[in-house]
């Protein structure tokens, strides 16, 4: 909390979010490297040394960007499996609602990904261990669909490894064979169909 401010936890909060997106508008526009603290801070109308209030690093708020769209796909994804549904069905409903986003987020996230390749070392480190977390829950829930039967018994890990390849190429590709939606399901029939038990 910034020191001798008496802020709330929420008014805190919110103003790490105003910090980072406008961080963000900036570092998307001139990139990693050219953004400064100082041009960041000037940007909200804050003090240099306030900002270091809110984020200790500027690899720091590439990471909360990063991390609002992972607690994004998380929550999605955790509602899904929430539902009584087979875990064939709860995988065919996490990945279009993980295309969705990606999609929703496209250009933003192709910028934000090439930035983020420019973090300090720990930096990625951390976010690859919240990264993991997602691509955990859905190996969880392909294993799951071994256990029920519904799967046989296969590398769950590579399945997730090639369900995410199949995400980024659907959502960057230059060349489309057909509407993103209608390009995962035809990629989900021929994964889906390899894994049927």
């Amino acid at each position: 909390m910034p020191k001798g401010i008496p802020l709330t936890r929420k008014e805190f909060e919110e103003k790490r979010y105003e910090i980072a997106h406008k961080a963000a508008d900036l570092i998307l526009e001139k990139g990693y490297t050219e953004t400064s603290v100082k041009k960041i801070a000037k940007a909200v109308g804050i003090g240099k040394s306030t900002l270091y209030d809110y984020f200790s690093t500027k690899d720091e708020i590439i990471i909360y960007l990063l991390d609002e769209l992972l607690a994004e796909l998380m929550q999605g994804a955790k509602k899904i499996l929430n539902r009584e549904e087979s875990a064939a069905e709860c995988l065919r409903n996490v990945m279009c609602m993980h295309l969705r986003l990606l999609m929703r987020n496209k250009s933003y996230l192709l910028k934000l990904t090439l930035e983020a390749q420019k973090l300090g070392s720990k930096a990625q480190q951390d976010y690859q261990v919240r990264r993991y977390a997602y691509q955990d829950l859905i190996i969880d829930l392909i294993d799951d669909g071994i256990n029920e039967g519904s799967f046989r018994p296969v590398n769950s890990a590579i399945v997730m490894k090639t369900l995410m390849a199949v995400l980024s190429t659907i959502t960057f590709t230059s060349r489309p064979v057909g509407s993103p939606d209608k390009m995962l399901e035809d990629a989900l029939d021929l994964i889906l169909k390899g894994i049927q038990a």
